[in-house]
């Protein structure tokens, strides 16, 4: 997984080119919200999006994302096969994904990276990230789905997949 961008700002597109390097074929688990969307780090992983944007300082120290909640609403997803992404080996697949500082899921509900804590004279940098632990993965996608990949020959890319770093541009 590769980040394309130079350089990112809040609001802006993470571009992300994902290659099969391998002679299998394998499908990630994706949705094509905001990297970091419906909230996943605070339900244990409930959502099916698993391409998450991590902040870090230069001496590779991460920024939190912290939830500012009254009331959060939240619906469990349903899964089809638009969330998923298919690599046959040497396959390269480009994505644009929305990279935000702060996300707004209610009128009195958000969650953010903790730029409080972010030094002025600091440099900071995104990476892109890719994880989808076992159990989660059982309960995230419908069986006919999963039995369907797997007669096409596909199976789950389980392994963590970390992307490249990018200077991450703070407003001044």
């Amino acid at each position: 997984m590769k980040l394309t961008n130079t350089s990112i700002k809040d609001s802006t597109d993470l571009k992300i080119t994902i290659t099969n390097n391998s002679l299998k074929n394998y499908y990630l688990l994706y949705s094509s919200k905001s990297v970091n969307d419906i909230m996943k780090e605070f339900n244990n992983s409930g959502a099916l999006y698993t391409i998450s944007a991590v902040i870090v300082d230069d001496e590779n120290s991460s920024i939190d994302l912290k939830l500012y909640e009254g009331s959060c609403p939240y619906d469990s997803p349903v899964h089809t096969t638009k969330d998923i992404l298919k690599l046959k080996p040497k396959q390269k697949i480009k994505l644009s994904i929305p990279f935000r500082m702060k996300t707004n899921v209610s009128e009195d509900c958000y969650y953010g990276y903790m730029t409080d804590t972010m030094l002025p004279d600091k440099q900071y940098y995104v990476y892109a990230y890719y994880y989808i632990g076992n159990e989660y993965f059982k309960n995230a996608l419908p069986k006919t789905i999963k039995d369907s990949l797997e007669q096409m020959g596909y199976e789950l890319y389980e392994k963590e997949i970390v992307s490249n770093r990018v200077p991450l541009i703070l407003k001044k």
